[in-house]
C-alpha cells in the first residue's frame, strides 16, 4: 500500500486491530497520526504512541475517547501545547489532570478545562477568575458549574462571560432577571432569545429600547400571547416579521399580521404552519405574488385555495 491509503486504513474504524498493531510502527508520522485517532485503537497501542516523537501523533492520542485514564495523564504534562488541549477537552480525563492543566500557560487549555464537565468545583472557582475572558467564558458554558459561581460571573466585566451565563442550563431565574437589565445590548438580546427565558422577563425586554432585543422576543417560543399581540403593533418592520414566523403565534394575531403594509410580514403569516386556514386563503390574493407563493407552499393551505392559486396568472406564484 502506498502512505495514502496505508493513513486510510489506519484512520478507519473497521480496520482488525491486528492491522492497527502493524500500522503502529509505520514508518510514516501520517500513519500512526491515523492510527492514533482511531477510536477502536487498543489501550495498549495507544499508550505506546503517547510516547511517539511525532507531537501529531500523541495530540491524536489526547483526543480519542478510547485512551486510557493513566495515559491522558501523561499526555497533561506533553511539551506540545495542542497535546494538553486535546487533554483538557477529552471526556475521559480524571480531575487530577484536569487540575493540572488548570494552571497551564495556554488559555486555550485552560480553556477547555473550564469547559470539560469533569472538572472538579473548586477547580471551576479558580478558572472564573482567570485573567483572560475566554476561559471564564469556558466555566459559563460548562454544565457542571454551580449556582454560585454563575452568580459571580453575572457580575463579570466581560459581557461575552455574562452572555455566556444566560445560556448555561443551571442558571436560574433571578439570574436572567439580573441580565434582563443588563447595560450591554448584547446581553440582553441573549436572554431574550434564551429558550428558557420565562414569560414576566420576556415581558419586560417586549418594550426595550433595541431593535435586536425585541427581535429576539418576538422569535421565543416561550413569549405569551399577550406580549407577541403587542409586538405585532411594533413600529419595526422585522420586530413584526419575527411574530409572524413564530409557530406560537395564535391565529387571531396572525389574522392581523395577514394585512400588514409590509410584503416581508405577510410572506411570514403565508407560511407559518400555525396561520388557519381562512387566513390563507385571505392571502392567497395578495397582490404580491411571493406571499402568495408562500401560501402554495404551506401544507395548512386547504385543497379550494391550492386549485385557485394552481390557475394563478403569475407562474412564479406556485
Amino acid at each position: 500500500m502506498n502512505l495514502l491509503e496505508r493513513e486510510s486504513v489506519a484512520e478507519n474504524p473497521s480496520t482488525p486491530i491486528e492491522i492497527l498493531e502493524v500500522l503502529a510502527t509505520d514508518i510514516e508520522g501520517f500513519v500512526r497520526r491515523g492510527v492514533a485517532y482511531n477510536p477502536n485503537t487498543p489501550a495498549e497501542i495507544l499508550q505506546l504512541l503517547a510516547t511517539d516523537k511525532n507531537e501529531k501523533v500523541r495530540e491524536g492520542v489526547a483526543d480519542n475517547p478510547s485512551t486510557p485514564v493513566e495515559t491522558l495523564k501523561l499526555l497533561a504534562s506533553d511539551a506540545d501545547w495542542l497535546a494538553r488541549n486535546h487533554v483538557a477537552n477529552n471526556p475521559n480525563t480524571p480531575a487530577e489532570a484536569l487540575t493540572l492543566l488548570a494552571t497551564d500557560t495556554d488559555k486555550w487549555v485552560r480553556n477547555h478545562v473550564a469547559n470539560n464537565p469533569n472538572t472538579p468545583v473548586e477547580i471551576l472557582q479558580l478558572l472564573a477568575t482567570d485573567k483572560n475572558e475566554k476561559v471564564r467564558c469556558g466555566v459559563t458554558f460548562n454544565p457542571s458549574t454551580p449556582v454560585e459561581i454563575l452568580q459571580l460571573l453575572a457580575t463579570d466585566k466581560n459581557e461575552k462571560v455574562r452572555c455566556g451565563v444566560i445560556f448555561n442550563p443551571s442558571t436560574p431565574v433571578e439570574i436572567l432577571q439580573l441580565l434582563a437589565t443588563d447595560k450591554n445590548k448584547g446581553v440582553r438580546i441573549g436572554v431574550a432569545y434564551n429558550p428558557n427565558t420565562p414569560a414576566e422577563i420576556l415581558q419586560l425586554l417586549a418594550t426595550d429600547a433595541d431593535l435586536y432585543v425585541r427581535d429576539g422576543v418576538a422569535v421565543n417560543p416561550n413569549t405569551p400571547s399577550e406580549t407577541l399581540k403587542l409586538l405585532a403593533s411594533d413600529t419595526d418592520e422585522w420586530v413584526r416579521k419575527n411574530v409572524a414566523d413564530n409557530p406560537s403565534t395564535p391565529a387571531e394575531i396572525l389574522k392581523l399580521l395577514a394585512s400588514d403594509t409590509e410584503e416581508l410580514v405577510r410572506k411570514c403569516v403565508a407560511i407559518n404552519p400555525s396561520t388557519p386556514a381562512e387566513t390563507l386563503k385571505l392571502l392567497a390574493s395578495d397582490t404580491e405574488e411571493l406571499v402568495r407563493n408562500r401560501v402554495a407552499n404551506n401544507p395548512n393551505t386547504p385543497a379550494e385555495t391550492l386549485k385557485l392559486l394552481a390557475t394563478d396568472k403569475n407562474k412564479n406564484a406556485l
